[in-house]
């Protein structure tokens, strides 16, 4: 019976923080650039206790990332690009560490500095802060740079081939878990100017997913409403000494 009530609050405990996963998905339905957390599970196994069997207990495993492209729209805005195919904007991000983004929607701050909607710094392929001297900034589908119709420089964009080695940072942007294993200079990216990329959440699975998932959490609840009564019964039901 203690078995039980553990077993039951470990799956509770799994199953509120696959709802946590799916929800977030959800919230950034709409967050251009975004890829979707899947949720994982692994086996932790209990060791055996006086005469009765060891059991294997699914818990949550962590996050990985579905990588998968999500549709292009177009915005008409010519500070928005899009990825045809693979690549990353490096960005100097949290305490100055190089981070990587899909989401294109940039802008100029009160600087003439060329930024994320975050507020983060774009690089260029010199590792540079790009810094607009002059008045009409183009972007184009190779990435370069043109201010008053002059090439500039040219924004940092990478691949990362081995997409294990994405971490995320917050909602939409990435490191690299194996600082050994750089990600490569894109010479060729085939970008698309004046339109985004959208989340890669499937709206309708997304749903299906929490419907699921909140629907298990109320049969773990339940059954572990029965437990505590049984126990609290087998309790009551001890004989008093005389």
């Amino acid at each position: 019976m203690k078995n039980s009530i553990y077993s039951t609050a470990a799956g509770m405990l799994t199953t509120s923080e696959m709802l946590n996963v799916a929800a977030n998905n959800l919230a950034n339905v709409n967050t251009n650039g975004y890829k979707a957390d899947i949720a994982f599970e692994q086996t932790l196994k209990f060791l055996a206790e006086g005469p009765y069997p060891g059991k294997d207990q699914p818990i949550l495993g962590g996050t990985t990332v579905n990588t998968s492209y999500g549709i292009i729209k177009q915005t008409g805005r010519n500070l928005d690009v899009a990825f045809e195919g693979p690549g990353f904007l490096a960005v100097q991000g949290l305490n100055n560490q190089e981070m990587y983004t899909r989401n294109g929607s940039l802008n100029l701050n009160t600087q003439k500095e060329l930024v994320t909607g975050d507020g983060y710094y774009v690089l260029d392929k010199f590792n540079r802060k790009i810094t607009i001297f002059g008045e009409k900034l183009e972007l184009t589908p190779a990435g370069d740079v043109f201010v008053d119709g002059n090439y500039f420089t040219s924004m940092k964009i990478v691949d990362i081939p081995n997409r294990d080695n994405l971490e995320k940072v917050g909602s939409n942007f990435f490191t690299v878990k194996d600082k050994t294993k750089a990600p490569t200079l894109m010479e060729n990216p085939q970008i698309q100017v004046g339109a985004l990329e959208r989340s890669n959440v499937d709206l309708l699975a997304g749903l299906g997913t929490v419907t699921h998932v909140e629907r298990t959490f109320e049969l773990q609840k339940t059954a572990a409403d029965i437990i505590l009564r049984l126990l609290r019964r087998s309790i009551s039901d001890i004989p008093r000494p005389v």
